[in-house]
């Protein structure tokens, strides 16, 4: 399978008080999980050198078709219930398209 990404996807979370390592941890079992997903080229949760606040998933993906069957099964639907709970906001999500 080619390493070329159709779709990069960032998420931003800013954790609630309190709840940055937890909101971490979970990042980082979503991103293991999605490393794992057929069609999914890598994931990672990161901080950001221009936001201390925010923490970030990226996660590289085959087709939208790919982010999509990941993002909607199960699993996916629960951990992202769970989340809600460590935001004190919004996530904000946006989908990259390598020119």
């Amino acid at each position: 399978m080619p390493e070329h990404a159709a779709v990069v996807n960032v998420s931003r979370y800013r954790p609630a008080s309190g709840k940055r390592a937890d909101l971490m941890a979970a990042m980082k079992r979503m991103a293991a999980r999605a490393a794992d997903t057929k069609g999914c080229f890598g994931a990672q949760a990161c901080e950001s050198d221009q936001d201390k606040e925010d923490l970030i998933a990226v996660s590289r993906w085959e087709s939208v078709q790919a982010l999509e069957a990941f993002s909607g099964d199960a699993a996916s639907i629960a951990e992202q219930e769970h989340l809600k709970g460590l935001l004190s906001g919004q996530a904000r999500r946006e989908n990259l398209r390598p020119v």
